[in-house]
């Protein structure tokens, strides 16, 4: 590929670097591929000399090359739309869980100057329709070579995927007193259901049993057929002996990780029940702002096993936006 200014009987076949006025009118837009009236018309125009891209034989039209390397990077649930301007639009077919090979990504922009895919965060949740990512060519052309190689590197699996949200059941077990049985039963019930059923899941009736491990425990094994656990407290899980994760222990259940680095939410607690998520939640599970249940469980809905390499990874951008109403904002605590 060349690219430079060139006397304007030499710019036929080349293509058009920058929108070319005369005085305030637009004459011609980048990106024009000029022919032999075109250079007709600026010689009339007295233009003498023109900035021009001139492909070879080994390079590929911007828009080419955006096309083929939208279609190489998507998987499920993927969509791609190739408009022109070197731009290829990537958006979800389905509502779900973004997945991107973050490695490959940044191995495909590393390749070549001017070869970019813009994304959203790993792990989004996106909607049908919305987009995920964008393909840009930012040179009229690249070479050939170089989409080969983008080709070559999602030959094995795509780079960007959605895993679509299922429907699950959702049990929701309230520990507490018989006294504050009414309260909680209350202050969780509705907010719960709203993003249960906000993420297309339905929310089973919810089980009050008193705040000890044996009846916790009990409660878990009961509610085993439910495809997730969410356990809400009269107290928050301090530790992992506390009595949420020792009733999970004795349901037969193991503990992934309690403590994710989330803030708000860092005391959520996630295990598993066989292949059954068991989630200690937060109080934060109560606010409709964004919170560490957002992150984790859309993620569980969509089938995915979380392991705890998945919550520790959340630590990177994990400090979100506080909630003022919980017991201690930062706004408490920042002397």
């Amino acid at each position: 590929m060349q690219f430079g200014e060139v006397p304007l009987e030499e710019a036929a076949g080349g293509i058009l670097a920058h929108k070319l006025y005369i005085g305030a009118k637009l004459i011609l837009n980048k990106g024009h591929r000029l022919n032999d009236a075109d250079i007709a018309r600026l010689g009339g125009l007295g233009i003498k000399r023109l900035v021009i891209t001139r492909l070879s034989q080994a390079d590929l039209h911007e828009d080419v090359a955006a096309r083929r390397i939208g279609s190489a990077v998507i998987g499920d649930n993927l969509r791609m739309r190739a408009p022109g301007v070197g731009r290829a639009n990537i958006t979800a077919a389905a509502r779900g869980i973004l997945h991107i090979d973050v490695p490959r990504l940044e191995t495909i922009n590393s390749l070549y100057d001017g070869i970019t895919i813009a994304s959203l965060r790993a792990h989004s949740l996106v909607s049908k329709g919305e987009m995920a990512a964008l393909v840009k060519i930012v040179p009229f052309g690249v070479p050939a070579a170089r989409v080969v190689d983008v080709e070559r590197i999602c030959q094995e699996s795509a780079v960007l995927q959605v895993r679509e949200l299922q429907p699950k059941a959702v049990a929701l077990i309230v520990s507490g007193t018989e006294a504050t049985r009414e309260r909680l039963l209350r202050s969780f019930h509705q907010p719960v259901r709203r993003r249960i059923e906000g993420w297309g899941s339905h929310l089973m009736e919810p089980v009050f049993v008193q705040h000890t491990a044996a009846a916790i425990a009990a409660a878990i094994q009961a509610q085993s057929q439910a495809d997730l656990i969410l356990i809400a407290s009269i107290s928050a899980i301090i530790d992992r002996q506390d009595l949420v994760p020792t009733a999970l222990r004795q349901a037969g259940g193991s503990i992934t990780l309690h403590g994710v680095p989330v803030d708000p939410g860092t005391l959520l607690l996630l295990g598993y029940l066989g292949d059954v998520p068991v989630v200690g939640a937060p109080g934060c599970i109560k606010s409709p702002k964004t919170n560490v249940i957002d992150w984790v469980l859309p993620r569980l809905l969509s089938g995915e096993h979380l392991t705890r390499a998945d919550l520790v990874m959340m630590g990177h951008g994990g400090l979100l936006k506080d909630i003022a109403e919980r017991p201690m904002p930062r706004s408490k605590t920042d002397g």
